[in-house]
């Protein structure tokens, strides 16, 4: 992924978007252009105890590159175990520390895992000492209005 940028004075990316960012849109978006794709929001947790998850939330092909997956995760097992059984279909993926919805900040996912620094610092760790050094791992964050985090 890094050779993109490395290559390319502008690189198009298409960010993930909640319901659009499947396959087959990823798909379109690629024919206008884009460069790299994000998969839409995936749990990591449900993704991890069910095949039926794992085929509903994920689907790619060998054109469907380079692509980054990401999952919202709030313990260090989930997106590590997430990251090993997606590793060999995609180029990375992306820690969601930045959803702001009602229902992911209840739940202690999204933009809730900022207040968890040292949680998302040992994802990071874990998942880059089990993957091969050209695999990308990024966070997605979101600022908060204030300094001071509650």
């Amino acid at each position: 992924i890094l050779n993109l940028f490395r290559n390319k004075s502008v690189v198009c990316i298409c960010a993930p978007m909640v319901r659009y960012s499947k396959l087959e849109f990823r798909s379109l978006v690629r024919k206008y252009g884009v460069d790299l794709c994000f998969t839409p929001m995936i749990m990591a947790d449900s993704f991890n105890q069910s095949i039926k998850a794992r085929d509903n939330e994920f689907t790619t092909n060998k054109e469907d590159t380079p692509l980054i997956v990401q999952f919202a995760a709030k313990t260090v097992d989930d997106f590590v175990t997430a990251t090993e059984l997606i590793s060999e279909h995609c180029e990375g993926v992306d820690l969601n520390c930045g959803c702001p919805q009602r229902w992911a900040m209840q739940e202690g996912y999204g933009a809730a895992m900022l207040n968890k620094s040292e949680v998302i610092r040992d994802m990071i760790r874990q998942v880059r000492n089990r993957t091969k050094p050209s695999f990308t791992v990024s966070v997605k964050v979101r600022l908060f209005d204030c300094l001071s985090v509650d």
